[in-house]
């Protein structure tokens, strides 16, 4: 099972090769955190260029490439079906928590707002993650598989706020134990009762944060981001 369906079902395709290198990549995209986001020559999966990711130590330190606002949203059924390549020199050390793909909203008929991601936290194993703001909640599901280092990795996900659904791929593989519907593995705060409300996607953001201080420096390059249907 793969993350993405035909390419007729492609609604957006970027692959970075037509912004100024040096410079962060325009509309519809823009930047989120004090981290480096920039077109590079470094390493590119197609094509020449790809977008360059330096983020440092805590939440102000992030670099994202963040989409909102039309064309693209609001997504169809409210569902966000993704795929990019990801080189990473290397991932965040045990204990620090990590997100690099992740949708924010308000949850319909209430008056807070929720965030679905995908990251990782134990000996860079994959995570996925859910938040909120107005609520207290902060509640994890736990994987085994680890993200890959120095290679290009294709990452997809899925997030289906009409089923409270979210997935993930690594090079177009499922990955079983980072399903999550309704309920993962635990939380911090239960405001919710440990329920994942999915929100009405607003804004979605790729990239790295990492959320304590003393993992260092991430370096990465992401190429080849595509939305499907």
């Amino acid at each position: 099972m793969t993350s993405c369906k035909s390419d007729g079902d492609l609604t957006f395709n970027d692959s970075f090769e037509y912004y100024e290198v040096g410079t962060a990549p325009l509309g519809p995209w823009s930047t989120s955190g004090k981290g480096t986001v920039k077109i590079d020559t470094t390493k590119s999966y197609t094509g020449n260029q790809s977008v360059y990711f330096e983020s440092g130590e805590g939440y102000s330190n992030r670099a994202f490439l963040r989409l909102e606002g039309t064309p693209l949203f609001p997504f169809m059924y409210n569902r966000i079906t993704g795929s990019f390549y990801i080189w990473l020199d290397e991932a965040s050390p045990d204990g620090i928590h990590w997100t690099m793909v992740q949708a924010t909203g308000p949850v319909k008929s209430a008056n807070y707002k929720s965030e679905v991601r995908y990251g990782g936290q134990h000996n860079q194993r994959f995570m996925a993650n859910y938040d909120t703001k107005g609520k207290k909640t902060d509640c994890w599901h736990h994987s085994a598989t680890t993200i890959p280092e120095k290679q290009w990795t294709k990452i997809g996900w899925q997030f289906d706020g009409r089923n409270q659904t979210m997935k993930f791929w690594l090079n177009d593989i499922l990955i079983e134990d980072l399903t999550v519907q309704g309920q993962g593995q635990g939380c911090v705060s239960e405001d919710l009762d440990g329920q994942w409300v999915f929100p009405v996607f607003e804004e979605l953001m790729i990239g790295w944060v990492d959320y304590q201080t003393g993992g260092g420096t991430r370096r990465f390059w992401i190429d080849d981001v595509k939305f499907y249907q």
